[in-house]
């Protein structure tokens, strides 16, 4: 039977190469759903202000670099992933670096959250400034995905906090033996 530290570090491999990709393919996607908005209703009737008719280009290029604020916090939070993965594969675990990887996606998840109330606004204004005066939009909002996001910071840095308690005692532990 494999040793479990090679198959943690095997599976982490895998992911790290996940990670990479999906740090490539947000702002892609991104960048194609609103290059495409016009065409693609799903899009439209997620974002925080109702489209009326057709969004010009300049619209769409603004919207983009406003949506770019979460998901720059979204890719951040992957790039602490994909380090928590390329630590795994080589065999560090439940080093302070580790734990650093956990805080740091802890607060991101909390940024995000942030960053995503804050693109509700941003987005109001951008998508309605074509709009005749007195129409405009300024929209502001929290739903259950920014709680969520929010709750689930505070729960990784909670387990970042414990970890790093863990790992000094076994830090410890170890001068003594």
């Amino acid at each position: 039977m494999e040793n479990q530290v090679e198959r943690i570090a095997r599976v982490s491999a895998r992911l790290r190469t996940v990670t990479t990709l999906l740090m490539i393919a947000v702002p892609v996607v991104l960048a194609l759903a609103w290059a495409f908005a016009n065409h693609l209703p799903y899009v439209l009737a997620q974002l925080p202000v109702p489209v009326k008719g057709y969004l010009p280009r300049g619209t769409r290029a603004l919207a983009f670099v406003a949506s770019m604020l979460p998901a720059g916090v979204a890719i951040y939070a992957l790039s602490r992933l994909w380090r928590l993965f390329d630590l795994y594969a080589h065999g560090v675990i439940f080093r302070a670096a580790n734990v650093a990887c956990f805080r740091q996606l802890g607060w991101s998840l909390f940024a995000w959250a942030g960053a995503s109330f804050l693109f509700k606004p941003i987005a109001g204004i951008i998508l309605t400034f074509h709009w005749t005066p007195g129409t405009r939009l300024l929209v502001l909002g929290i739903d259950s995905q920014d709680v969520v996001a929010g709750f689930m910071g505070l729960v990784v840095i909670t387990v970042a906090w414990v970890m790093d308690q863990g790992r000094v005692l076994a830090e410890e532990q170890e001068l003594y033996v």
